[in-house]
């Protein structure tokens, strides 16, 4: 006979793409239990593997079968979500698999992969590898050799590689003419183009930045030059100024209109 604890107590169904949003849930009905909440660790482990489906309990069969002897409802916890964690990351492996990039920009294919993911809670380094694998050798070589890196930042980088030489990019991909070696050869005189093309960038952003340093530092020098003319005092100012007897020009000392030549 079910006792008053019991009978209180109905546990949530299963949600298998997420289940630590049903431990949630569940710990939730477990402090709503009537006539005061559950909180013995091998009464909560009974409840989740009395209302665990099949193939979950499969999944955690050895902690079933051998649960933890000093807090086994957490240690089952940790393992379910673990192991369920890993099942999910091939689902949304196997849901964004079949997107290839085709006609569209890198950032519009990652927005279209955003958006088939965006209730599956993935993590952006797993949407970066597969946003990376779908893009052309060349590009998937260059966003390599940058970290770190978002997704974001690698899609606008994939929208600036292929605003370049999109042409030999995209024959690069498609296999040329069907030969490794060819296929080999032009991937390599791409990605070599690509890098002169970046480096070439670089060089014109670091000249840029010491053409301003150098106009900077010329300015300062000009004004330094100026101030230092329009304060120079002789001899006798610079030591006695206002009470000296005597001024040797050049000078730029106001206050005592003696000099002498």
């Amino acid at each position: 006979m079910a006792t008053p604890e019991t009978a209180a107590v109905v546990i949530p169904p299963f949600i298998q793409p997420d289940p630590a949003l049903w431990f949630h849930m569940l710990e939730s009905t477990f402090e709503l239990a009537s006539p005061k909440p559950i909180t013995e660790s091998k009464t909560k482990y009974n409840y989740v593997v009395a209302h665990l489906p099949p193939e979950i309990a499969t999944v955690v069969r050895d902690v079933i079968i051998q649960p933890d002897a000093s807090d086994p409802y957490a240690d089952l916890k940790i393992k379910i979500i673990d192991r369920c964690s890993e099942s999910k990351t091939q689902e949304i492996r196997r849901l964004l698999a079949g997107e290839s990039l085709g006609d569209r920009k890198p950032s519009e294919l990652l927005r279209v992969m955003k958006r088939r993911a965006e209730n599956h809670n993935i993590d952006d380094s797993l949407l970066l590898e597969l946003f990376n694998q779908a893009m052309p050798v060349p590009v998937q070589t260059i966003l390599a050799s940058i970290s770190p890196i978002t997704s974001d930042k690698a899609a606008e980088v994939a929208d600036r590689i292929l605003a370049i030489s999109p042409n030999s990019i995209h024959t690069v991909s498609s296999g040329g003419d069907g030969s490794p070696s060819s296929s080999r050869n032009e991937r390599r005189s791409t990605t070599d183009l690509l890098r002169e093309e970046i480096q070439a960038l670089r060089k014109e952003v670091a000249d840029l930045r010491r053409s301003r340093s150098r106009f900077r530092s010329q300015s300062n020098s000009r004004r330094t030059r100026s101030q230092s003319h329009e304060n120079r005092l002789c001899w006798y100012h610079f030591r006695f100024q206002d009470k000296a007897q005597k001024c040797v020009p050049p000078c730029s000392y106001k206050g005592n209109p003696m000099q002498e030549e």
